[in-house]
């Protein structure tokens, strides 16, 4: 079997510890499987039978396995994201609080967690407390109560941080020893000796930190936040903090630690006796051993189910060509003489089969460019008399194509031989959609000679990461919420609230958008120091041609065409300008 394991890996982190776990499950339990670790940012993977999304979601990926799993962290978890949850096969949760925060979520599947193994010393300093910090952690809280204690039976705190997350106050309490950017092997061997973890979560998803304090056996204060539930239930002998609802974000709530709450579980710690902190020591290790067994034995009850009986393939799941659709291809503009010879190269090139195939252009442009068009098959030319928005004119050639299934493309952008089959291909791919795009795009700035992918952040919902220029859709999706009269970004209102009748695609094989000094787009553009080439294979005669604009756009020169007062109107991210 083929896995794909797919987050923001990142060494010595909790998401490679969850990613270390479910190697180990994986090969411990099915034996053979072959995993391999992706990038979630990455545009495209290998086919495999199983995708697992460990905290992050990518949908371009979805395609390429027969199912999807997707492991969430509930504080790094987006509401854009609620719109991908029924293209999932599974979504194994690790808390209650998770499972009851993404509902309604009939896919969602309560599997519990576990942290790697620690070691259990004979012998505990229960004088020394241990104190993982992160990005939900209540450090001030702790600091402000510790200097307030005066008492020789308070443990010494090891804070232990990474630089570039936390700055230690300036003024340091009594007892208080930092450790700052440590490695994990000396993490643990401080937290083996540490008799004493203090675990102030705001928030968590899980907490590595806390479970492996249980793995070692140490005592444990702790807050009483939700995800903690799980832990709580089984013991009453950590020392547990009320808390208080202080924010909301997204599908979590951060809570606030209570100055008196703590200061009180800290006197009864250092109240307590040595016997009875290595009873709780033994009693800790105890609770993790019942989880991580428990875990164990439903990992086993769950994942052979996933054995497939043939290998996956993206392939063997497309249309075959007599099934293909006849397509149009539209293309809208306004004053892009200089831009035709790209147009007409990615038109003609497609692989998609020609006696299927038709082109609308709309131009409301002051230059015409119907001349440019003599000798191009099966080519619509519309002519519009008055300036029109994007979104009017999108329409415009949705109601002037022939065939049922349109796909858009820009004028300044190269598209491969096979955009238009990738394209209707993955969208016909069952189940079915009616509307697919990419999001993520490779660019080649045509002035500065660089290559580069643009990544729209993926916090942001579906309808807002949409490239236009990729758009491919039947015309019943179309008729039902036909384009607004907008400018840019004209298909957020299209494609929103609709997001389960669509398909995010890779970018490979579909699109290289050109950028260059004129865009009037929302993407981010690397200031390059020195030219790092062109990284898509373009051919001597299309390098040629995109070189040539490129060096008539460094200079300003106007090729015959119109265009605005800085010399051309060009493409913004849907792959069109702000037109005056």
């Amino acid at each position: 079997m083929r896995v794909n394991l797919i987050s923001n890996h990142v060494k010595d982190t909790n998401l490679s510890h969850d990613v270390k776990i479910l190697i180990g499950a994986l090969r411990g339990i099915l034996g053979n499987v072959s995993i391999a670790i992706v990038q979630y940012t990455q545009p495209q993977c290998a086919d495999a039978d199983i995708n697992i999304f460990v905290e992050t979601l990518n949908p371009s990926l979805f395609s390429y396995a027969s199912k999807n799993i997707w492991i969430p962290n509930l504080p790094n978890t987006f509401v854009a994201w609620r719109p991908y949850f029924p293209e999932l096969d599974e979504i194994w949760v690790k808390t209650r609080e998770t499972y009851n925060a993404i509902q309604p979520c009939p896919n969602a599947k309560m599997i519990g967690w576990t942290s790697l193994n620690k070691q259990t010393p004979s012998k505990k300093n229960y004088m020394k407390a241990i104190v993982p910090t992160g990005s939900h952690r209540d450090i001030d809280t702790l600091m402000n109560v510790y200097a307030s204690i005066q008492s020789p039976k308070l443990p010494v705190l090891h804070v232990v941080y990474k630089s570039s997350l936390y700055t230690p106050p300036a003024s340091l309490p009594d007892k208080v020893v930092l450790h700052a950017d440590i490695s994990a092997a000396e993490y643990d061997e401080l937290l083996v000796d540490c008799g004493l973890c203090i675990c102030l979560s705001t928030t968590s998803g899980f907490s590595h930190s806390l479970n492996e304090a249980l793995a070692s056996g140490c005592n444990i204060v702790t807050t009483d936040i939700p995800a903690f539930e799980d832990i709580l239930e089984h013991t009453y002998s950590m020392y547990v903090c009320d808390t208080d609802t202080s924010e909301h974000i997204e599908f979590a709530t951060l809570r606030t630690t209570s100055k008196e709450e703590l200061r009180v579980r800290l006197e009864e710690y250092m109240e307590s006796g040595f016997s009875f902190r290595k009873k709780v020591s033994q009693e800790m290790r105890g609770v993790y051993e019942q989880r991580h067994k428990k875990w164990l034995s439903t990992m086993k009850e769950i994942l052979p189910h996933f054995v497939p009986e043939s290998e996956y393939s993206v392939h063997s799941m497309l249309p075959k060509e007599d099934m293909l659709p006849n397509v149009s291809i539209v293309c809208v503009t306004r004053d892009r003489r200089l831009f035709m010879p790209i147009l007409k190269y990615s038109y003609m090139i497609q692989s998609y089969p020609e006696d299927k195939l038709e082109l609308v252009i709309v131009d409301d442009g002051e230059d015409s460019i119907e001349d440019t068009l003599i000798g191009v098959p099966n080519v619509v030319y519309v002519r519009v008399d008055t300036p029109k928005t994007i979104g009017e004119k999108r329409n415009i050639g949705v109601e002037r194509a022939m065939y049922d299934t349109i796909a858009f493309m820009d004028d300044d952008d190269i598209y491969p031989n096979n955009s238009i089959l990738q394209r209707v291909a993955m969208m016909m791919k069952q189940p079915a959609k009616e509307c697919a795009f990419c999001c993520m795009l490779p660019c080649y700035d045509i002035t500065k000679y660089s290559s580069f992918m643009n990544v729209p952040p993926f916090h942001l919902p579906m309808s807002k990461r949409v490239s236009e220029a990729t758009l491919v859709f039947t015309r019943k999706f179309w008729a039902t919420k036909q384009f607004e009269k907008e400018q840019l970004s004209e298909g957020d209102a299209f494609i929103h609230g609709r997001e389960y009748m669509c398909r995010e695609l890779s970018p490979q094989d579909i699109i290289v958008s050109l950028t260059h000094s004129k865009n009037t787009s929302s993407r981010n553009i690397p200031d390059f120091k020195e030219p790092n080439g062109c990284h898509f294979g373009f051919n001597e005669q299309l390098f040629a041609t995109v070189s040539e604009i490129g060096e008539a756009l460094r200079t300003c020169q106007t090729s015959g065409g119109g265009g605005d007062e800085s010399g051309y109107l060009v493409s913004g991210d849907g792959g069109h300008p702000k037109e005056a």
